[in-house]
């Protein structure tokens, strides 16, 4: 089974994904970011990934805390930063 696969099916813990979510490997760090069991500071760190995409991934994850969703409203791509702000008023 290989890294993206355990992340998938929940065969790993928050030693696991954080871990996971420093891989150079965009598409593993990704994995991590949308995995359920991410927990708010795993998503904090990928939040604050130069890569787009992870940061995305980070930003669709439910368990995204109201602190990095506010960070995240002053992310360099406006499309990552109007879902933040849609994703905290759609809490509040």
């Amino acid at each position: 089974m290989d890294i993206i696969e355990v992340i998938k099916s929940g065969k790993c813990n928050e030693a696991d994904l954080l871990e996971f979510i420093t891989n150079n490997d965009i598409e593993i760090a990704i994995a991590a970011a949308e995995s359920e069991l991410a927990t708010e500071p795993i998503l904090d760190i990928a939040a604050h990934d130069r890569d787009k995409k992870v940061r995305m991934a980070a930003l669709n994850n439910p368990n995204i805390g109201d602190k990095t969703l506010k960070f995240l409203f002053n992310d360099q791509d406006e499309d990552i930063v109007a879902l933040a702000k849609s994703i905290l008023k759609r809490r509040n």
